[in-house]
């Protein structure tokens, strides 16, 4: 028997898996997919306080965000990194440049005061710090501190900290139901095992519902889809983070992301009611999106034919009881519920935030084992997340961030980069950039499947390594080789290669109306 078992493997269950394991709690994780597979890989990726989220009145949720951004520079910092955001405001917008200065002063104080304060800019200075912007009706722009990050590698080393810790993860393993039991929780499995737990969390995001936890969890998220398109640096040269107001009376604002040699653009922020699964975007919301950007970006080349690529995502968002509101105006604070087997249920909260909402649900889970724990065993620890790092490896010197082939590895890997790299060193086949112009290598293609969990391609190149977003040809050069390893390390058949195929296919253009260039199977030799 577990003490716990989580449901769900995105950023909130990978939090609490990795925060019980370290304080000695027997853990299992189960997801009905891959790690990140919902909303944690397809996010705006940023670690941010939140700017908007003050005029909604919501002080404490700020400073609790701004607060794990301090802590996640030092857990993380491979995969969260400071950035100098510029917010604009042209003549129309709803915020004008002494909102602006104002709101970003209590920022700063919510902050502490730490990393680099708020400053407000000129017009004509606004212009020298990003050109690409409109200069008619420009009044003005602040520069403040927030961080951008890599939201599937996040929840992926927090999940593989949580397995250094002892935990166990099992992706691709969907649970049918949750039944009290005498001594705990039993959690069916769709392949007919039974795992027991003393506690059992369910962290299941956009797909929380009555399900697993019964009438508790029935209608307590109100889903929000996001949209992001894709582009490269030339056609959008953004020098920095670029926030873009929503014309009209919307809160909603935007961001313009420089992404090494690409640039991103999102997110919308609309209504949905389906399957989070069959999430995409949809033509309508891509000119939309691009039309948005352009009012302030004139002569940036914002065609559809300049979109690389794209993605979509669900948020789930706590309901407000009795309230229907626009998914704008919704809080992004988290809510604990009871389900009806006595299961916990994490709903809501944000990918900034994970830390310290594990960090509740941890303590709860310990205060409800603490009557019933074992006498032969440890009581649990304290929680020793708060300044744990995520890759517990010596840092990286500066020396070894000069050396090519680390400083790609180590965007995504961190201080694992230099292990990577003495593998890959002088092999061709492992050492090369998979695109020329991508810090992705040909090693991490073997690591994603040797020591990271990856079950099929998209796992591969779509969370692993960002191919599917990035590259032209949606990772199609290399998507063959992926299945083929795959498919092989599993002990398949050959005919799985092309069902495996299929399969990326098929979950890629769902999500950003764009296909895979993948070429055909290698003709075997006759005579």
């Amino acid at each position: 028997m577990w003490d716990l078992v989580v449901v769900g493997a995105g950023i909130s269950g990978a939090g609490v898996a990795r925060d019980a394991a370290r304080r000695g709690l027997s853990v299992l994780v189960v997801d009905a997919a891959d790690v990140a597979h919902g909303t944690s890989s397809r996010s705006t990726r940023l670690i941010h306080g939140g700017v908007r989220y003050l005029e909604q009145g919501q002080i404490g949720l700020v400073y609790e965000a701004l607060r794990e951004r301090s802590r996640l520079y030092r857990a993380a910092g491979h995969l969260v990194q400071p950035a100098r955001f510029l917010f604009p405001a042209f003549a129309g917008d709803r915020l004008g440049p002494w909102k602006l200065r104002m709101g970003l002063a209590l920022y700063d104080a919510l902050n502490l005061f730490r990393g680099a304060g708020h400053d407000g800019v000129s017009a004509a200075r606004c212009l020298e710090l990003e050109p690409l912007l409109a200069r008619e009706g420009l009044r003005g722009a602040v520069l403040y501190e927030d961080a951008v990050t890599d939201d599937a590698r996040l929840t992926l080393a927090v999940l593989q900290d949580a397995r250094r810790h002892g935990a166990d993860v099992l992706t691709y393993c969907p649970v049918d139901a949750l039944r009290k039991a005498d001594d705990g929780i039993e959690v069916q499995l769709s392949d007919g095992l039974v795992a027991h737990g003393r506690e059992v969390v369910v962290a299941t995001g956009p797909w929380t519902g009555r399900a697993l936890l019964g009438d508790p969890g029935a209608d307590v998220v109100l889903k929000s889809k996001g949209v992001h398109l894709v582009l490269r640096a030339e056609d959008v040269p953004v020098r920095r983070p670029v926030v873009v107001q929503a014309p009209g009376d919307s809160r909603r604002i935007l961001f313009v992301v420089p992404w090494g040699s690409r640039t991103y653009v999102g997110t919308t922020d609309t209504p949905y009611d389906g399957d989070p699964n069959g999430c995409g975007i949809a033509p309508h919301e891509e000119t939309e999106l691009l039309e948005t950007i352009r009012r302030v970006m004139p002569h940036a080349n914002l065609s559809a034919d300049a979109v690389i690529s794209a993605w979509a995502g669900v948020r789930p968002l706590v309901r407000p009881e009795g309230s229907a509101e626009d998914s704008v105006e919704l809080s992004r604070k988290h809510r604990i519920v009871h389900g009806d087997s006595g299961a916990i249920g994490l709903v809501g909260g944000k990918l900034t935030t994970f830390r310290a909402m594990a960090e509740e649900v941890v303590d709860l889970v310990v205060e409800r084992l603490r009557p019933r724990w074992p006498e032969d065993r440890s009581p649990p620890t304290a929680c020793s997340t708060i300044d744990s790092p995520l890759v517990p490896f010596e840092p990286l010197s500066p020396g070894e961030h000069e050396d090519p082939l680390i400083a790609d590895l180590s965007q995504r890997h961190g201080p694992a980069a230099r292990q990577l790299a003495a593998q890959a060193r002088g092999i061709e086949s492992l050492e090369a950039r998979i695109v020329a112009d991508l810090p992705y290598r040909r090693i991490e293609l073997e690591y994603a499947i040797s020591h990271e969990g990856a079950v099929h391609v998209s796992d591969v190149l779509r969370r692993r390594i960002p191919l599917a977003l990035t590259d032209p040809q949606l990772g199609g050069a290399v998507a063959r080789a992926v299945a083929t390893a795959l498919v092989e390390a599993r002990g398949g058949q050959g005919v799985e290669i092309e069902d495996e195929l299929d399969r990326y296919r098929d979950e890629t253009q769902r999500e950003s109306r764009r296909v895979p260039h993948i070429g055909p199977a290698p003709s075997r030799p006759t005579g």
